[in-house]
């Protein structure tokens, strides 16, 4: 096995991008190289030199590589490969990858690949695109196996001999005679049974399964809560579709947890390496736009009060006030939002999660607020109304921080309630809200306090 690091030299990006270079030099060169550390050596070369690398692998290893890629430049590589070229590459990889790349070639491109297809496999590959990408369906494949209730274990043993790949044989699916799902056997239970025992005695009938339609990330979460390594995939009868393998799973693990970390912060999933600047400017303004409004409106909310507080001693206060407000905010929605998209938060968690974290908020606020009261009793000392600002301080900052981590912990539960992706809740929208709701909540104590210390 090779050397993740041996394979994958410093210096290959120059080696690759070098004209001058012959096809043999070129494809021992990347003989070394793992087709995933290719896959990402080629973000680092133009498109002329990527076509001219593919012209040099053999079909397995440009597979491996196609399949490895980041979708754009997938689809740009694909549309310049010949039609006889791509039918021998496509012809090694995953089904459900195959039906993806199809998707976005010329018409008469997709004819003539489909055409050099086998008839089975054209058919698992047209089914397969019924389906969008993101769903069970669109990820799952069609390499699997069935065997009747009425098999033993070495028939079974048998079947299962030179009929899959082995990467999807982990598990062997029963069925009755009209094709429904059963139950399911996995491999190392398979090979301690006499080959004379019937499956139907031994095999696992209480099976996890979704329908072609359901989110990837619903299967994600289904096979993270059960600790499956295969999802099979059934229609509306429970005949089987297919099946999402382990590694599917990894990857839309890896892809919705991407996606959250992006929305989190106020930008859609977009790459920054690949994506035009209009694309990023799409992704991110919309949320920054609603988030400055919120901040204007804030300003006037201000100005509403001059005149009618000391301003200028309090305005020391308000970016502690709104900076820690936020940070107890963004801390409750992260869990919350965390809790949402792993599962851990059903419906039966979600009042006793708000609870939890608004007291946490009050904790911390009534701590933050002592503090922050300490100082501002020091920076007035001296004053005839120090005691009263480090009171409007402490009352502020404990009510401010208790309402925030109350705000962050609701705020994505009812986005999720109401069929949003609750990720967007920690972006800078209700960044935005907690300050214009900590500063509004500081100037109405404020007021409150002084026109109760003004003598009538």
């Amino acid at each position: 096995m090779s050397d993740p690091e041996e394979s994958a030299p410093g210096d290959l990006t120059e080696i690759l991008a070098q004209e001058g270079i012959d096809p043999a030099t070129l494809r021992e060169v990347l003989a070394a190289v793992h087709p995933v550390d290719l896959a990402e050596l080629l973000d680092d070369v133009d498109l002329d030199n990527r076509v001219r690398i593919f012209g040099v692998l053999d079909p397995d290893r440009a597979a491996q590589t196609l399949a490895a890629m980041p979708h754009d430049y997938k689809v740009e590589l694909v549309d310049r490969m010949g039609e006889q070229r791509l039918s021998d590459v496509i012809d090694r990889m995953p089904d459900y990858a195959v039906a993806d790349i199809i998707d976005h070639l010329p018409a008469h491109k997709e004819k003539s690949v489909l055409s050099r297809m086998e008839a089975e496999r054209r058919d698992d590959v047209r089914q397969l695109r019924e389906y969008p990408p993101n769903t069970a369906g669109g990820r799952m494949t069609r390499n699997f196996v069935t065997v009747p209730d009425t098999f033993t274990s070495g028939e079974t043993i048998k079947a299962i001999q030179g009929a899959v790949d082995s990467h999807t044989v982990d598990f062997i699916y029963v069925v009755d005679d009209a094709g429904r799902l059963m139950g399911v056997i996995s491999l190392p239970k398979l090979m301690i049974h006499e080959p004379e025992e019937p499956v139907a005695k031994f095999m696992r009938k209480e099976v996890t399964f979704v329908g072609p339609t359901v989110d990837q990330e619903e299967v994600a979460k289904l096979a993270q809560k059960y600790r499956l390594r295969a999802v099979p995939v059934v229609d509306s009868d429970m005949k089987m579709l297919g099946v999402v393998t382990l590694q599917d799973i990894i990857d839309v693990i890896k892809t919705e947890a991407n996606e959250d970390i992006m929305k989190m912060a106020g930008a859609d999933h977009v790459d920054p390496l690949r994506a035009s600047l209009l694309v990023r400017l799409k992704a991110r303004a919309p949320w920054l736009a609603a988030a400055m409004g919120l901040e204007l409106g804030l300003a006037w909310i201000m100005k509403a009060y001059d005149g009618t507080i000391d301003a200028r001693a309090l305005a020391y206060f308000i970016p502690i006030i709104m900076a820690m407000g936020g940070n107890v905010g963004l801390q409750s929605s992260t869990t919350v939002v965390r809790g949402l998209a792993t599962g851990d938060l059903g419906p039966g968690k979600l009042l006793r999660v708000v609870m939890s974290e608004s007291r946490v908020g009050v904790a911390l606020g009534c701590l933050a607020g002592a503090i922050t009261g300490a100082m501002a009793w020091l920076m007035n000392l001296g004053d005839v109304q120090a005691l009263l600002m480090a009171g409007i301080v402490t009352a502020s900052m404990a009510i401010s921080m208790s309402v925030a981590a109350t705000m962050g912990a609701v705020t994505p539960i009812i986005i999720h309630r109401l069929k949003y992706d609750p990720a967007v809740a920690s972006g800078p929208f209700i960044t935005a809200i907690n300050d214009v709701v900590n500063v509004t909540l500081y100037l109405t104590v404020a007021a409150l306090l002084l026109a109760e210390a003004v003598p009538k």
